[in-house]
This record gives structure tokens, C-alpha cells and sequence, in this order.
């Protein structure tokens, strides 16, 4: 999906991941999407998958298109780790969308209906349908697919047409880099479980930093 994006100057908006049919899907992931000329950052919100959590997740994703690497960020733990994906894309066709209507109104843009079919190394391909809102430059504010023969549909909302700063798609200065998302991993359950077995007398007689409020990534615009 992520390939659909690099033709759009700059964007924010609210983005909605769903197995099924949306609105009646399973919610997989929600949060603010941000991007520009190929460049993602992901940072997940509360949704109706996280409702229920007491903190929001504290991980954020940038994804750079072109060169199919990126980096997972943690908050908490003021670090960040290189993320690479194995399989190459080495086409992408667009058609028209069979028996579906050539515009149609989404969120209130009047969307262009395309179908993609994206063609990878190993010989596989993608296909997905495609609303593409006029008033947006074209920018794709519904992609629906399927993961392993599951239907998935990303859908934005709230979507502005912005020059998004080219450092968001940095990670923070100051946050230490770790070799391997693993690796980074391994840390955050270290400290969180040494934490855990901290006597009580211990947390009370001294004067320590509790563990950080679980939130994306923050950098100001």
C-alpha cells in the first residue's frame, strides 16, 4: 500500500486499518499517517483496538518507499532501530475498477476508482482497488487488498494537503540506535521487567522516574 503513496507532495490525516468490510471490520491498527514524496511516518493512536488500554502504543514507523528500509521508533525508551522488508516491488499497473462506478463521494471527496496491480521479484502480485479523491491532488484516501488471503482496507480521514518537515522521517536526535529491531526489543523487556522486580520499600524510600507515559514519538512541527 505504502507504494501508492509516492506521488503525493505532502500529507497528514487520521488512518484506519481494517480486516473486512470497513466500518464492520476488525480494526487493526489506527493513528495519525504523515507523509511525503515516498516517505511514511506511522505513529499509533487510540482506536477501538486500544479503547480499552489505559496508555496509547508506544511505538511510531517511518518507511522510506524508494528504499524499501525504515526505522521502528520507542518513546519510552528514547531509541530506534533499522526495519528492512525482503521482497522488492518491480511494477506497478493501474486500470480502471471493473463494475464499479467511475466516481464515487467517500468522507465527503469525490473519488476517482482505479485498480493497481503491483508486481513483485518473486513472481507474486498484488492487486488493489483505489479511491482516489480529486480535490486531494489524487492522493488514495481508501485502499482496499488482501494480506494472506485476507481482506484489509486502509482508509483516511481528516486529511490536509501539507508540507510536512522532511526531518519528521528522521529519527529524534537524541534517540539511541539500536542494530535490530530485536535487539531494541530485548532492551525495552529488560528494563520494563527489572522495573517490575524493584523491591516496594526500595520505590518508596527513593527517588526514581516511573515509567514514561506510553505515546508515539513527539517532535514538534
Amino acid at each position: 500500500m505504502a507504494l501508492l503513496f509516492t506521488n503525493v507532495d505532502g500529507f497528514s490525516a487520521h488512518a484506519v486499518l481494517e480486516s473486512g468490510v470497513p466500518a464492520n471490520g476488525i480494526e487493526l491498527a489506527a493513528g495519525e499517517l504523515l507523509g511525503r514524496g515516498g516517505k511514511l511516518l506511522f505513529a499509533p493512536g487510540a482506536g477501538k483496538s486500544t479503547a480499552k488500554r489505559k496508555t496509547a502504543p508506544d511505538f511510531a514507523f517511518i518507511w522510506d518507499v524508494a528504499l524499501n528500509q525504515g526505522y521502528l521508533l520507542n518513546d519510552p525508551l528514547q531509541g530506534y532501530a533499522p526495519i528492512t522488508y525482503g521482497r522488492l516491488f518491480t511494477n506497478v499497473a493501474t486500470s480502471a475498477a471493473l463494475n464499479q462506478p467511475a466516481t464515487e463521494n467517500l468522507d465527503g471527496h469525490r473519488c476517482q476508482q482505479t485498480e493497481v496491480t503491483v508486481a513483485v521479484d518473486d513472481g507474486s502480485a498484488s492487486v488493489f482497488h483505489v479511491w482516489r479523491a480529486t480535490d486531494l491532488k489524487g492522493l488514495p484516501i481508501r485502499i482496499s487488498g488482501a494480506a494472506d488471503g485476507t481482506p484489509v482496507t486502509l482508509t483516511l480521514s481528516k486529511v490536509r494537503l501539507e508540507a510536512v518537515p522532511n526531518d519528521l522521517f528522521q529519527p529524534p536526535n537524541g534517540f539511541t540506535k539500536y542494530a535490530s529491531a530485536e535487539r531494541m526489543m530485548d532492551e525495552l523487556f529488560l528494563r520494563r521487567n527489572n522495573l517490575k522486580q524493584r523491591p516496594s520499600h526500595w520505590a518508596e524510600d527513593q527517588d526514581f522516574p516511573s515509567t514514561p507515559e506510553i505515546s508515539p514519538p513527539y517532535r514538534p512541527y
